[in-house]
């Protein structure tokens, strides 16, 4: 019925299984009404979201879906600390919550992802790999979502309206960054500007950020480095070298060149790859010669 609580949290990485997570989200709603699932789609994420937003979702939810894919666990923050071991990490945070409530928690695993060993998470989500974890093959991806969808109305008691799974993956559902958002990426991306851009197509509006490596052989690397996470995220930047410098434009052409959670995903990825391969630490020795000068 509509106005009910969603019945259904669904916790990912955005780097690791935002495609995925958004698709089986909408095969869920299909099967059992638009209100059924939260899916956190469109927020930069910071610590007054979670207490006004995520947290209440997640305490009327009944089952938490954690999808974990390659990278759920090794995915790291610009000082090269796991996500997972800091405090405030969203994924920890959402089955901390679901563990300590009670909850019907479902770990599950896609694109040939294993459940970690408890002895590779911090104590308070370990019991995680105690819960029976369901598995999407990549080869059976439609019939295993089906039996899935199926599980899910079991649990809840419902029965679905249709177990017809749309595939391939449908166009995600993007938004443009709204005020509160574009507030936010000051501090989630402080090397990335907001510019306005005019093209023969019209206005673009666009992230924008220059890198500076250490050398050309650097930004070639970096950008071969980067073409794979880009082509599985099937969102593409602009980007122009000269000789050690990297210049590169992020944009959402299908709603009217403006900026979205795709290309914040996108300028995050580019921003870790950058601080833990490329950029060039200062050392005790360069401080020195920089006092002397």
């Amino acid at each position: 019925m509509a106005g009910e609580s969603p019945a259904i949290f669904i916790s990912y990485r955005r780097l690791d299984s935002a495609v995925f997570s958004q698709w089986l989200a909408n095969q869920l709603r299909i099967a059992y009404g638009p209100d059924v699932v939260f899916i956190d789609t469109e927020s930069i994420r910071d610590s007054e979201l979670w207490a006004t937003k995520i947290r209440g979702a997640l305490t009327d939810a009944a089952i938490t879906i954690v999808v974990i894919g390659r990278n759920w666990l090794s995915i790291r923050d610009e000082f090269q600390r796991r996500r997972i071991d800091l405090p405030d990490d969203w994924v920890r945070r959402e089955i901390e919550t679901s563990l300590e409530q009670g909850k019907t928690v479902i770990p599950l695993l896609i694109d040939g992802a294993e459940l970690p060993i408890g002895a590779a998470l911090p104590p308070s989500v370990a019991g995680i790999v105690e819960i029976q974890s369901r598995v999407i093959q990549p080869g059976n991806i439609a019939a295993d979502i089906a039996d899935f969808v199926r599980d899910i109305g079991g649990r809840l008691g419902k029965t679905p309206s249709s177990v017809e799974i749309n595939y391939p993956f449908p166009l995600l559902r993007v938004k443009a960054l709204d005020g509160e958002n574009l507030d936010r990426l000051a501090s989630k991306l402080p090397e990335w500007r907001i510019v306005n851009r005019h093209t023969d197509k019209g206005e673009r509006v666009e992230l924008m950020r220059t890198y500076q490596f250490e050398s050309f052989e650097d930004v070639i690397h970096f950008m071969n480095t980067a073409v794979r996470f880009i082509a599985r995220v099937d969102h593409h930047p602009e980007w122009t070298n000269i000789w050690r410098t990297l210049v590169v434009y992020l944009t959402t052409w299908d709603i009217g060149h403006k900026p979205s959670m795709l290309d914040v995903d996108v300028a995050t990825y580019l921003d870790n790859l950058f601080s833990n391969n490329y950029q060039r630490k200062v050392s005790a020795h360069d401080l020195e010669v920089a006092d002397k000068s």
